[in-house]
């Protein structure tokens, strides 16, 4: 197998190459046959429940997993800020998530997970025979072998990932205990999807026991964290203590009061308060509106432009924050003006 690799940058002015993607670009041929092994894996780990869909939601079709894994991590919040408890919320950031994973751990997890032998033998040669190479304006690379990491841009690639990450979680999910909600409802302390990994616990040594434990569990499988990307939130008796930190890879986390973190498309910040997101959404309409009645179009492509640009944009903040009715009521109040 051969791919045709290209460079997209993950942020604003990058210039070093970490802060790059690499994507591949691969035979149409090669993404429907994965595809359709992508999908009869993933149905097999799901329906033997190989797969905690409660902790992990990478990979996993027809679960709103940024969704339901952003409204548990608030709500456990504001039980905590409510109820006057301790809890400890750590968001981890995987470094060269899709680039670092070994090739022997995907094949350590399709044996964990009983995948038929045949399956075994066929994405054993398919890594080992993975070429690639990367064209700049200037020149192109020549092909090497993918001798660590899978490919994005494979359609098999996602499923691969989860199951991967799901062996480091069971194995590191018995340091700490559930997180008690009350009225009988209880959270598992690890949350996962994709590259965003959160630790959710009641008690501080349980939380450092867990980051101590996946800390140990990323080294054995030559992966690591980045601690100044992670970020921590520690309430004491509901109110937010910035003086407890905690520690990955030998160096300290950033609490939220420090820099705010953006996780599965939501903020958090030490005001523990979504007051400032429905500022931010009232103007974000009122900026977009006055963008779309500026430019040259017709008036029916600017509706256009409202109905399948604008508009879904508003409903993602909406959805995810806690928003008064007045701030809703003055965004439709704009649009319904505007339109």
């Amino acid at each position: 197998m051969t791919a045709e690799g290209m460079y997209i940058p993950k942020e604003q002015d990058s210039r070093g190459i970490n802060q790059f993607r690499p994507i591949s670009l691969l035979n149409v041929e090669g993404k429907i046959f994965f595809s359709v092994m992508a999908s009869r894996l993933t149905k097999y780990l799901t329906e033997n429940g190989y797969i905690n869909t409660s902790v992990q939601k990478d990979g996993i079709p027809g679960v709103s997993g940024c969704l339901e894994h952003a409204t548990m991590i608030w709500e456990v919040i504001q039980r905590a800020k409510s109820e006057k408890l301790n809890l400890d919320v750590v968001w981890l950031d995987l470094a060269n998530a899709y680039g670092s994973v070994l090739h022997e751990m995907i094949q350590l997890a399709l044996r964990m997970y009983h995948v038929p032998e045949v399956i075994q033998v066929m994405l054993d040669d398919y890594f080992s025979g993975f070429r690639m190479r990367f064209s700049t304006y200037n020149y192109t690379t020549n092909w090497i072998n993918l001798e660590v990491g899978i490919s994005m841009g494979c359609t098999i690639s996602p499923i691969h990932f989860a199951m991967v990450m799901e062996v480091i979680l069971k194995a590191a999910e018995g340091s700490a205990g559930s997180a008690n909600l009350g009225g009988g409802c209880s959270m598992p302390p690890l949350k996962a999807f994709m590259d965003d990994t959160t630790i959710i616990c009641f008690k501080e040594d349980e939380t450092m026991r867990m980051l101590t434990r996946l800390d140990d569990l990323m080294s054995w499988c030559r992966m690591e964290f980045k601690p100044k990307k992670s970020r921590s939130l520690s309430i004491r008796r509901g109110k937010v203590d910035e003086a407890t930190t905690f520690t990955v890879a030998e160096q300290q986390i950033p609490t939220v009061s420090q820099e705010p973190v953006k996780s599965l498309g939501r903020w958090y910040d030490s005001s523990i308060k979504d007051t400032r997101r429905g500022a931010e959404t009232l103007e974000l309409a009122s900026e977009s509106l006055l963008a779309i009645n500026k430019c040259g179009l017709q008036g029916k492509f600017k509706i256009w432009c409202l109905q399948f640009m604008l508009i879904p944009k508003l409903l993602w903040p909406l959805l995810v924050y806690d928003i008064c009715s007045s701030t809703e009521e003055a965004i439709e109040a704009k649009i319904n003006k505007y339109t």
